[in-house]
């Protein structure tokens, strides 16, 4: 029987949306199909053995794959033969190079690449959250291409084909000007426009701890009578993930600029209609 893992990264609920959706679909096409978060990888390890199909899905974060995503498909071991596919849920603006960067990462760990999809989410930066963009999202149509995503990755795993990742690569301009460009660089570059400061009142704080067991990086830490934060964020990066769930507001954002900065400059880096309607590339 044909074995497959798929791991996922998902901070809201989006990314693991489609990721269930997917499995469902594998499964119902008699495929052996583990499910799981990538926080579990490290204790599961035996999920990867064996597998003919690993699926890899994430948020895309400023254009890109999340660093945590890269440094797993870093650690993998080369693989031989083996399929792969990728998937990504971003806010609406643009996916960027995220499918991109993910599947030359996995080609370079010799998997075949059988595709990549992306599908639009609602928006969870704490701009977008205060406008509602892509409220809803994925809806009940994103995840029925999803579904429909997983036959046709299927059909070439079946018939054995592969594509190039550069079949992945974003045709945004404002990617394709910085395709050899340091990522660093150009997510600072971005980040510094929209970035926003956590404040943290220590007067508002219940002490429930949501935060940290919030934090996809594990950077909050438990002091005597609040949470102390480390801010050892992801690549330095700030998620927001914290704010989000404080259910006492003793977390808050301070912007770097008014709403209408926000979306001018995301308007830069967005996709065109075509680039959206290119939901997804397979073999």
């Amino acid at each position: 029987m044909v074995k497959a893992c798929i791991v996922y990264f998902s901070q809201t609920g989006n990314t693991e949306n489609v990721a269930f959706t997917i499995m469902g679909r594998l499964t119902s096409a008699g495929i052996n199909t583990i499910c799981l978060p990538l926080s579990d990888v490290v204790d599961f390890p035996e999920a990867f053995e064996g597998i003919d199909i690993l699926g890899i899905g994430f948020p895309t974060f400023f254009g890109y794959p999340p660093p945590m995503v890269m440094d797993l498909i870093d650690d993998l071991k080369d693989i031989k033969g083996e399929s792969t596919f990728v998937f990504t849920t971003y806010g609406g603006t643009t996916a960027g190079d995220s499918l991109y960067d993910a599947a030359c990462a996995l080609r370079r760990k010799g998997f075949g690449i059988l595709g990549g999809l992306k599908l639009e989410g609602a928006d969870s930066y704490p701009q977008s959250l205060s406008i509602k963009k892509n409220a809803g999202r994925p809806n009940f149509e994103d995840l029925a291409i999803a579904e429909e995503f997983t036959d046709k990755i299927l059909d070439a795993f079946n018939s054995g084909r592969s594509i190039d990742p550069e079949k992945l690569a974003s045709s945004t301009k404002y990617f394709e000007d910085r395709r050899e460009a340091d990522r660093k660089s150009t997510v600072a570059e971005m980040r510094k426009h929209v970035e926003g400061k956590i404040k943290f009142n220590p007067e508002l704080c219940l002490f429930c701890e949501s935060c940290k067991k919030s934090c996809p990086t594990k950077s909050i830490t438990t002091g005597d009578k609040f949470p102390e934060f480390s801010w050892r964020c992801i690549g330095g990066m700030r998620c927001y993930q914290c704010v989000r769930v404080c259910p006492g507001k003793a977390l808050s954002v301070d912007y770097p600029g008014p709403i209408e900065e926000y979306k001018k400059f995301m308007e830069i880096a967005a996709d065109s209609e075509e680039e959206k309607r290119r939901v997804y590339v397979v073999a």
